[in-house]
This record gives structure tokens, sequence and C-alpha cells, in this order.
């Protein structure tokens, strides 16, 4: 009897996912990222008084491993800037570090409860730098969601200060192709006036969080004024690629990408 050829395996949708989405420079920076972040937390525990840097892996662990898939989009051969692309690494990615890093970070605190260290160290000084006695139940979830803060500001604060500038001045007619933009010569200082704005919408949507957790409310109201008068702005500026209308239907507009 013939045998039958043993078909490959297909990989996990998970696994899938990664391979698409990671590079492998970037699982490396993840896999350290998350690693330091919990090291950083048991270093922690002994630094009472918050001199030693070590300790502030917890944050630049997550953060580090969350906007580093944005900051190599500087040396990225296909210079993929859209919209559609980065958003995913601005918040997505910031996330699975962070993610990988309250597991950690959640491992090494049960470790260090388990052994007494960390209520030796909360009794022996109770306004204990990193760990009060009145600070949170959990703070391995708390320096997770601060890390991926970081890490979403940081590379929100690259792409906005360094990568998109560079695109819409080196190479600004991909920049119009990849936002599904007329790239005529009749509507390119248009097109690119609203690139140039749309970075400064998520800056100011996160500036409208941050306002509205302070409760600072002419902050609040202010920054939504900006965000709708920039909105505007960009719709009004924009023309879009009539060979992606498809016919007379209308096109989403990048924003929504």
């Amino acid at each position: 009897m013939s045998q039958r050829r043993s078909r490959p395996s297909r990989p996990s949708p998970v696994r899938r996912w990664i391979a698409e989405n990671y590079s492998v420079p970037a699982m490396i920076v993840t896999v350290f990222g998350v690693l330091g972040s919990a090291a950083g937390f048991v270093v922690a525990v002994g630094d009472t008084d918050g001199e030693n840097p070590l300790s502030w892996l917890m944050f630049v662990g997550p953060a580090l491993a969350g906007a580093f898939p944005t900051l190599e989009l500087a040396w990225d051969r296909k210079h993929d800037l859209s919209m559609a692309t980065v958003s995913r690494r601005w918040f997505l990615f910031p996330a699975v570090g962070a993610a990988g890093a309250v597991l950690l970070m959640g491992i090494a605190e049960l470790t260090v409860r388990a052994t007494g260290a960390l209520a030796a160290a909360r009794a022996a000084d109770k306004w204990h730098y990193w760990f009060p006695a009145d600070g949170p139940d959990v703070p391995s979830i708390l320096f997770g969601l601060l890390g991926y803060v970081a890490g979403l500001l940081f590379g929100l604060a690259f792409y906005v200060a360094v990568l998109w500038p560079l695109q819409i001045l080196l190479r600004p007619h991909q920049a119009i192709a990849e936002n599904r933009m007329d790239p005529s010569p009749e509507h390119f200082r248009r097109n690119r006036a609203a690139l140039a704005l749309m970075p400064l919408l998520v800056v100011n949507a996160v500036l409208i969080g941050v306002a509205i957790v302070l409760e600072i409310g002419w902050l609040v109201i202010a920054s939504i004024l900006l965000e709708i008068a920039m909105t505007v702005a960009v719709v009004r500026l924009q023309r879009r690629d009539p060979s992606r209308t498809g016919g007379d239907r209308k096109q989403p507009s990048p924003l929504r990408d």
C-alpha cells in the first residue's frame, strides 16, 4: 500500500499574525523588554529610595517593546507610513509588549510576595518609593499600563517628529498614494497639507484624553474644538483618488483607514 503523504501542518492564527506583523529584531526587543520589566520589578523591591536606575526597567521594558515596531519604520525598505499601517503600531503593538510585561511582572510579584521580600521592604519603609504601604494592591498591572502608555507616546512622538515629516518632504507622492489621495499635480499641495495635519489629529486626541483624566476643563473644550477644526480642514483639503472610488460609489476618507 502506498503511504499517504503527510500534509504540512498549518501555523496557528497567532503564529501567522506574529510572522506577518513582527520582524525578527522586533521579536528580540520584545522578549528582552518584557524580561527586563520583570527584572526591574525584582530590583525595585530593594530600591526603597528610587535611586537604582535598573528599577525603571519596569516601564522602559514594555515601552521599548511597544515603541520599537514604530522605530523600525525608519529603515524599512517599503517606507510605508500610511495611517492604516502605523495605527496598529501605535496602539496594538504596545499592548502586546505591555501584556507580556504584566504577565512576567505578575509572576515576579507573586514570587516576592511568597518569599516575604515585598512585605519586609514595606515594613522597613512605609513610604517605599515604588511600593508604598498605601499603594495599589497589584502594582505589576499598574506598571504594565504605564509602560503601555509610555510606549504609545514614544512611538507616536517619533512618528510625528521624525518619520512623517521626512515622508512628506522626501516621498510626498508615495504618502499621497498610500492614503488613497489623488496623485495628480493640480491637487498635490492640497493633499500634502492634509497629510501634514493627520498626525496632529492623533496627538490632539491623546491630549483630549489627558485633559479628561486630569480634569482640566478648559483644555478639554479647547482641544475638542481644535480636533473638530483640524478634521474639517483635512476633509476640505484632501482630494480622493478617482481611480479608487469604484465608479459613483463614495470612497471612505483616509482618516477612517
